[in-house]
């Protein structure tokens, strides 16, 4: 399997660097901004110039514009923090899934060879069986037999090693054919 190429983001870590870098420096502006409009706010709730419920209306506009911003930066580092945790695992999980793939494929490949290699190994065997069989078959049928129930001086009954091939071959030969 060919290697699939890093993500641009891990092969550059300068260019991590300064999106990190962006990143605080947009985050701290507007935390600053957020402190700076609430101590704004604060110094309209003294003001004497309003009556209270437009200094209140005031606040809450201002409020309400400050808080989903300082909301999206705070959401934005909570969901980073936990979205490049998930994608490094990802990674490092897809990369050893990788590396499993490549010794599967490395293993079956060994696995196809040691067969193919078996089998030739097997067919060799066999062919050298049925020559060893057929030197055997002309062995019997050269040589006189002798009686299954011929007898030694001593009254031992003989052995025939000729029957004893006989017997071997015939077992062996159900295994070539």
């Amino acid at each position: 399997m060919p290697e699939q190429p890093v993500s641009n983001a891990a092969a550059d870590p300068a260019m991590r660097r300064f999106r990190e870098y962006v990143a605080a420096v947009i985050a701290l502006v507007v935390v600053i901004g957020t402190i700076g409009m609430m101590i704004i706010a604060i110094g309209y709730v003294n003001s004497p110039d309003l009556n209270p419920s437009e200094r209140f209306a005031r606040i809450k506009d201002l409020l309400l514009f400050i808080n989903p911003l300082l909301g999206v930066v705070i959401g934005y580092y909570f969901n980073k923090v936990t979205s490049e945790a998930r994608a490094e695992t990802a990674e490092t999980a897809a990369q050893s899934a990788m590396v499993s793939a490549q010794q599967a494929a490395e293993a079956r490949k060994s696995a196809e060879e040691e067969a193919k290699t078996a089998k030739s190994e097997a067919k060799e065997v066999k062919s050298a069986l049925k020559e060893v069989g057929q030197a055997a078959e002309k062995m019997i049928a050269q040589a006189p037999a002798v009686g299954t129930l011929g007898v030694e001086e001593e009254g031992e009954p003989v052995e025939d090693p000729r029957l004893e091939l006989k017997m071997a071959w015939a077992r062996a030969k159900r295994l070539v054919e």
